[in-house]
């Protein structure tokens, strides 16, 4: 015999819902989104070279002590140049003679273009990593964030709710009995 006509049908498991606790962040990385995370690495890396670049101390031997280009370029700091009898201003105001090597060679490379060396690469690398920051800021908030935030939605939506989880099952919509009929009929 069937079963009784006031059992109800047990639907099964069905699908389970989604796991909405872990948030919008759950959801796999996408290749965009690996791209924004590699450009920003790369920004990262060429903010730190530059600083590298930046404060490592530049020095034209027996002159000058030209110090960090940072520093040399924000202190506005002059060049100590020999003069033609190879001579500069020493610490204390007293002329000091350097032999003609050394003269000559701060001549050839005064600190401003010692400094220039690793102030100019040091600028570039520090343009580059500010456009590739922007670039993975721009593709993050505007294409990675905005999907993440729809798929988690849509499994907000989907998902059936703490009411339809508690809520006791409802009986089925067809009758056991045939069409018009009462259980006498059966």
């Amino acid at each position: 015999m069937d079963a009784a006509p006031d059992a109800v049908a047990d639907p099964g498991p069905g699908p389970a819902p989604p796991d909405l606790a872990a948030g919008p962040d759950a959801l796999p990385p996408t290749a965009l989104g690996r791209a924004s995370v590699a450009l920003a690495a790369v920004a990262l890396v060429c903010f730190l070279a530059a600083l590298v670049l930046a404060t490592l101390p530049v020095r034209t031997p027996g002159v000058q002590d030209c110090g960090a280009p940072a520093a040399y370029l924000a202190a506005g700091r002059l060049d100590v140049i020999p003069d033609a009898q190879d001579r500069i201003l020493g610490p204390d105001g007293e002329p000091l003679t350097l032999d003609a090597e050394t003269a000559q060679a701060a001549r050839d490379q005064p600190c401003r273009e010692r400094v220039a060396v690793r102030a100019v690469p040091a600028g570039g690398l520090v343009v580059v990593g500010t456009l590739l920051g922007l670039a993975a800021f721009a593709v993050e908030v505007l294409v990675v964030r905005p999907r993440r935030r729809r798929a988690w939605r849509a499994a907000v939506l989907a998902s059936p709710g703490p009411d339809a989880l508690a809520a006791p099952p409802t009986a089925p919509t067809t009758s056991p009995w045939p069409e018009g009929g009462t259980e006498a009929d059966r």
